[in-house]
Order: structure tokens, then C-alpha cells, then sequence
């Protein structure tokens, strides 16, 4: 899902809110005109984090991606399911400036398309990001993912030990919670509140994941619907690959896995009140990584780095220095 939080906490985005307003003042906005407003809003964003857009070929997809190149430790940045690059925007622009980020859309996602096979199999998106890493020169660096991104990220950290500086997992799904989520209860009862199908659902959904959603005012939360239902099909194929993912794990020890080959230093982080995946997970992962650094946010739902970005983003900040 698309996360945009509007903080007037930088010139850039008092300029975005600015745009907004005096649309207001205007009167109503079309569709087109919405989606300019959106659009312009997003760039003001990218630039108020320094961050470039960029493409590269990863074998079977071209993958857009967001980069600010620093001097400092080179970071890569994965979003969950039916999110984007975007879910880090106010995240990375509370990092040090120095960082060096690279914040892909994984395939099937925001501005990366579906690959010709229509593969969202999480073992190949690990592998697409290789190719990226590849790409941009970066042969070692640390790596953090939210939800399924954070699945990938210890994919990817157990595969490729020796290019992994550190591991952060947010809500990361990749191990089963002793305690079901809500989440889990429903997909047990044959719903899916990650998938939106109406404008309603699309509002329990926004809800449902984050305990602190951020302002997501109108014209932009009309264009932020429509991009979400567009969605429904492909999110039904991709979370049918995260399943067939999760018995390919199972039945590959994964969790043997990580125990052996993920010794880099490790930060897990949750919101105490995640309903999507529930916090006794990031016990499990605890029990794997013995090295982990645990941190529980208290009022806090599935998307840390969204709900609060600075909080978060400070914290990390403070793991990569002891991780360097």
C-alpha cells in the first residue's frame, strides 16, 4: 500500500502542502488534476530526502528505484506487500544525510511492472535485488525490509551472508507468531484485509495496518484509492507466490537457516499492537538471532517507520553506527 505522510517539517513539504491548499481555495480538482497534485507531491517528497529516481535491469524486470549516493554506509530499503518505495520517504529523509540509500519498488510494485513470468516468488525477488546491488556497484551493505520485505531481507541476509553488514527486520513476516494475529485469524476465515476491493474496505485496510496513521489529505488520498484498487489482481497472484514461498521455506528448514548463516549484528523492531503480523514473532526471530537487538514500540501497528519515521529512523541510526 502506498504510504505518504505530508509533515511540515522541511521547506519542501510546507511547498507541497501549499499546492494543496491553494487547490482548495480553488474548488474542486478533476482526476487529472488530482493526480497532478499527487504527483508533484511525491517529487517534492523525493527531493526533501535527497533522492534520485533511477531504473535498472535486474534479468527479468526493469526495477525503478529511488537512490542518494553519500559517502556514508550504503543502505537498501524493502517495502512490504502491495506498498512501494514510497513507504520510506519520511523515513529516509529523517537518516543521516550522508547515507547512501537505495529504495527499490521489488516486482510487481509501484513503478516496477510485473515480470514476463509473473514469478513474486520472495526467493526470486531476493535474487532480482542481487542483480540490483549488482548493478549499482554496492558489494556490501545493510539491509532492512518491513512485512514481506522483511522476509526478503533475511531471504537474501541467510543467501548472501558476506555482502549483509546488518539485518533489520520490521514486522517482518517469514517465521509463524506463537500467538495468531488478527490478520491470520481472518485469512483463516477465507478475508483478506491487505487486499482492498471498495473504498470501504480500502478504509478498514489503511486502519487495520498502521495503530498512527499519517495525514493523507484530500486531493491526494482520492488518487491513493483509486492506484490501491487498481491493484486487486495482481496483489491476489502476488500473495498467492508469498504463500507458495512460505511452504518452500518451511520445507527448506528456513529457520535452521537463519540460526546458522545470519550472524551479522540484527535489529528487530515491532509495533506492539501490529495487527498484520502479531508481536510474539519477533520472539521467534529473537530465538534464531541470538544477536539481535529487540526494540517494541508500545502503541505502534505494522508500519514503524510510517507511523513514526524520526523516532524509527533515529533508532536505526544508532544500530548502523555500533554495526559499522
Amino acid at each position: 500500500m502506498l504510504r505518504l505522510s505530508v509533515r511540515l517539517q522541511c521547506p519542501a513539504r510546507w511547498l507541497a502542502s501549499l499546492v494543496i491548499l491553494t487547490t482548495l481555495l480553488l474548488g474542486g480538482c478533476s482526476e487529472s488534476q488530482q493526480e497532478v497534485i499527487y504527483n508533484k507531491t511525491i517529487d517534492f517528497a523525493r527531493s526533501a530526502a535527497g533522492l534520485t529516481l533511477k531504473q535498472a535491469n535486474t534479468g527479468d524486470v526493469t526495477m525503478s528505484y529511488l537512490e542518494r549516493e553519500g559517502s556514508g554506509p550504503a543502505v537498501l530499503l524493502l517495502h512490504g506487500f502491495s506498498a512501494n518505495k514510497e513507504t520510506w520517504l519520511t523515513f529516509a529523509a529523517a537518516l543521516p544525510q550522508n547515507y547512501h540509500l537505495i529504495i527499490p519498488d521489488l516486482a510487481g510494485h509501484g513503478e516496477t511492472p510485473a515480470p514476463l513470468n509473473q514469478d513474486y516468488n520472495l526467493i526470486r525477488q531476493a535474487e532480482r535485488l542481487r542483480q540490483l546491488m549488482s548493478t549499482t556497484g554496492v558489494s556490501q551493505f545493510h539491509i532492512a525490509g518491513n512485512s514481506m520485505g522483511g522476509a526478503i531481507s533475511a531471504i537474501y541476509a541467510s543467501r548472501y551472508p558476506q555482502q549483509i553488514l546488518s539485518l533489520t527486520l520490521i514486522d517482518a513476516a517469514g517465521v509463524e507468531s506463537p500467538q495468531p494475529s488478527e490478520y491470520m485469524q481472518a485469512l483463516a476465515e477465507g478475508k483478506n484485509p491487505l487486499i482492498a476491493t471498495d473504498e470501504e474496505s480500502f478504509e478498514y485496510r489503511w486502519n487495520f495496518v498502521m495503530s498512527e496513521p499519517p495525514l493523507l489529505p484530500w486531493p491526494l488520498r482520492p488518487v491513493v484509492v483509486r492506484k490501491t484498487l487498481a491493484r486487486e489482481n495482481i496483489n491476489r497472484e502476488i500473495f498467492a507466490d508469498m504463500l507458495a514461498t512460505r511452504e518452500e521455506l518451511e520445507a527448506g528448514d528456513f529457520e535452521q537457516q537463519l540460526s546458522e548463516k545470519v550472524t551479522m549484528p540484527t535489529l528487530i523492531i515491532w509495533g506492539e499492537n501490529d495487527r498484520v503480523l502479531d508481536v510474539s514473532a519477533a520472539q521467534v526471530f529473537k530465538e534464531k538471532l541470538p544477536q539481535a537487538q529487540v526494540k517494541i514500540y508500545p502503541g505502534i501497528g505494522h508500519l514503524p517507520m510510517v507511523e513514526i519515521p524520526d523516532e524509527t529512523a533515529e533508532l536505526y541510526s544508532r544500530f548502523i553506527a555500533t554495526a559499522e
